[in-house]
């Protein structure tokens, strides 16, 4: 099985350690072999992207060129940072200019970048390289239909022809492996709209409205939890619901895809971190399991 340097990005480690505890766990269940990278930095999606293209092209550079120098492709856990990084290779690969730019910058480090290394969203990860047959196999402790909405996040899918993770307009790889696992997969009104989050830092009242707008289809579907395949699109999920302008509406749980799935596959809460999320799913999980 192929191995994987596994990005984190800045927010997963910090603000959702749950994530990478069942990423990991799940990975190397189903085979994979992966090492994190340890001297990694900020991709700088969105906020330097905005500021200064050639920094942004320099820190996302010079992840790709640490991918390079540890002779592995890269997994990247974060909508954003999955983005940034395939949007820069595009850029270094067919720019021969800012190329020399990057890498005269990150010369200074004994790094280079060659365009070697290849870059994945989890997402693909589980169909190219593990794939579905094998999920279906790992599964000891189905589901017994408990109703799930997939939120797949705008840079995890966008745009289709760089990123190349599913199809943009009718994504299908979480709502596979929810099926997989036992679940239901539920389809809503605004399944592929942006959770609100990259809005945040402008507006925070209009980052509100636009996830609670999400959440409210979701509630109107009867859908029991929602699984994520971005930690930032998880947190905007999560913590709007607690919100004033939620008002008094039942929480829906929120949790990321491999926390989902790694408890149909017998790991743990404990391990997999479930009992850190904001919203507990732990009773909605063992309640819908099969005996």
């Amino acid at each position: 099985m192929k191995e994987y340097a596994l990005y984190l990005g800045c927010t997963t480690p910090v603000r959702l350690p749950a994530y990478e505890a069942s990423v990991k766990l799940v990975l190397e269940k189903l085979g994979l072999r992966i090492t994190t990278m340890t001297d990694a930095n900020c991709c700088g999606s969105q906020y330097v992207e905005s500021l200064n293209h050639s920094a942004f092209a320099a820190m996302s550079g010079r992840i790709l060129a640490l991918g390079e120098s540890m002779d592995q492709d890269i997994i990247a856990l974060c909508g954003a940072c999955s983005g940034s990084l395939k949007h820069v290779k595009h850029e270094l690969d067919h720019n021969e200019d800012l190329r020399k730019e990057v890498n005269a910058l990150l010369e200074e480090e004994g790094l280079k970048y060659t365009g070697t290394v290849r870059v994945k969203h989890l997402l693909q990860v589980f169909r190219e390289d593990i794939g579905y047959d094998a999920v279906r196999a790992a599964i000891v402790r189905p589901y017994d239909g408990v109703r799930i909405a997939a939120h797949y996040g705008c840079h995890v899918t966008r745009p289709e022809e760089i990123v190349q993770v599913d199809d943009a307009e009718n994504p299908t790889i979480i709502d596979t492996i929810v099926e997989i696992a036992g679940g239901t997969p539920v389809d809503y009104t605004g399944k592929t709209r942006c959770c609100g989050g990259p809005m945040l830092a402008m507006d925070a009242e209009v980052a509100t409205k636009i996830g609670l707008d999400k959440i409210s289809n979701i509630r109107a579907e009867g859908a029991q939890g929602i699984v994520t395949a971005c930690e930032f699109c998880d947190i905007q999920l999560t913590q709007i619901q607690f919100d004033e302008l939620a008002g008094n509406a039942p929480k829906i749980p929120v949790f990321p895809l491999t926390q989902f799935l790694g408890y149909a596959m017998g790991i743990d809460f404990d391990a997999l971190g479930i009992r850190l999320n904001k919203i507990n799913p732990e009773q909605l999980l063992q309640v819908t399991q099969k005996a």
